[in-house]
């Protein structure tokens, strides 16, 4: 992130800390690989890349073919030419994420594809690539999408209004994805710490024997450093102005607060498989235990907690209301593997109720008659829904009639004994009427 203008006096320009940053990235430590294991294609990442790019390079390329130089003309690269200058986005002010202007929430968004010069770009970019691969290449870029421009809008939103609030004289604008960059180097630092990231160090020998060195660096080191880096110099910031200045190592710094809320989120909630290697495991040793040393460390969990993991999983299939023979089958498959397992009645009866009006039947029988064989307190309103799908679905006439004899009429209500009057005559016409079905398999 780079200020495009401050309204302060001389000697209160912000200190832009990314001219050292990118010198350090270009000159010294040039990061250009991972061995975090990657998942996914990081498609939003190469995306977000090539937009910035062509935004960034797109007015000289337009000015170019608009006003074509003469063709003797030595300078044939307006592109370079401009790089060189120190050209860099030089649009509407709408575009910058501005101070001092109210809320804009949008500009969150198109702040975040504007960059000042060349090496703003490139530093961004290039970080942008090397964490977003490890973030992206965890959780897929549906996932990814919109955590980049969630992040973007809302910390847009959090400054401006923050500005507003504290420091309401404060007037400027920054550009820039680095926020956006440090909110995911926060991410990949909660998720992959203790992976390596591949860097060409090119040192002060350099000069004298034009060698360069590979080395691997964590990405706890990487990330952290530039982190702490920011938030050291944020809170001095804040000292010394006395209210909250959105200088630049305050907004990288808000960015990264936003990346460590959401990474820390993300795997409380169990929304990322980090394998063992986020900063959690890590504290706790778990990261150098296979998943077997693990399963032996915590020990089995007990079988009342795979009871109740077992029928908040048929509570979930049931309220989709979408798949109940799952639901059945899972109940089938908890009650063969547990003598504790006891299917409620609530769900119970929703499964059944869901298998007959999905006209699953061979299921729904089988539901019905298993309900049958317990002692339950529905029994006689199942028989009549058992007898009911027998004879107007089946067509199993014989089979409806021995399910009705196990009534209690006593027991029924005058609805309900209606019913059983109705069925207990359409059953035996159909009987007399020269329907057959056979008792065996009853």
């Amino acid at each position: 992130m780079k200020y495009a203008q401050y309204s302060g006096p001389v000697n209160e320009q912000p200190f832009d800390q990314s001219l050292i940053l990118h010198f350090v990235i270009a000159y010294m430590f040039v990061p250009h690989g991972t061995d975090a294991p990657i998942y996914h294609v990081p498609a939003v990442t190469i995306t977000v890349i090539i937009l910035n790019s062509g935004i960034f390079f797109a007015p000289p390329l337009v000015e170019h073919f608009q006003n074509p130089e003469p063709s003797d003309s030595r300078n044939r690269l307006p592109v370079l030419t401009w790089i060189v200058e120190g050209g860099g986005y030089d649009g509407p002010e709408d575009y910058k994420l501005q101070y001092g202007e109210g809320i804009k929430p949008w500009q969150g968004i198109t702040a975040s594809f504007l960059h000042a010069h060349a090496m703003h770009l490139v530093g961004n970019m290039v970080f942008l690539l090397l964490f977003g691969i490890i973030v992206e290449g965890k959780i897929g870029w549906w996932k990814f999408l919109p955590i980049y421009f969630g992040v973007a809008l809302i910390r847009g939103i959090f400054l401006q209004a923050t500005v507003m609030v504290f420091n309401p004289g404060f007037h400027a604008a920054s550009i820039g994805a680095s926020g956006v960059i440090f909110a995911i180097m926060a991410i990949a630092l909660i998720w992959a710490p203790m992976n390596n990231i591949e860097v060409t160090h090119v040192g002060w020998r350099y000069r004298t024997t034009h060698e360069v060195e590979e080395v691997d660096v964590p990405v706890y080191a990487m990330a952290g450093v530039f982190i702490v880096i920011d938030l050291f110099i944020s809170y001095a910031i804040v000292r010394s102005h006395g209210t909250f200045a959105p200088f630049t190592p305050v907004l990288h710094t808000s960015g990264a607060m936003m990346g460590a809320a959401i990474g820390i989120a993300m795997v409380k909630f169990n929304w990322v498989d980090c394998e063992n290697y986020d900063i959690f495991s890590v504290w706790a040793g778990r990261h150098e235990k296979s998943r077997d040393e693990l399963n032996q460390q915590s020990g089995a969990k007990s079988e009342a907690t795979l009871v109740q993991q077992g029928l908040e999983q048929i509570r979930q299939i049931l309220d989709g209301g979408k798949n109940p023979q799952m639901a059945y089958r899972a109940h089938v498959s908890m009650a063969e593997k547990y003598d504790s397992w006891h299917l409620p009645e609530r769900e119970f009866l929703t499964i059944i109720k869901q298998l007959s009006d999905q006209q699953r039947d061979n299921d729904a029988v089988l539901a019905m008659e298993e309900y049958l064989k317990a002692n339950r307190p529905k029994l006689n309103q199942v028989r009549l829904k058992l007898a009911s799908l027998l004879l107007e679905r089946m067509d199993k006439p014989n089979q409806s009639l021995r399910v009705l004899a196990s009534v209690s009429a006593d027991h029924l209500n005058e609805r309900e004994r209606a019913i059983y009057r109705n069925l207990e005559e359409d059953a035996t016409q159909a009987k007399n009427a020269g329907v057959h079905d056979s008792l065996d398999d009853w």
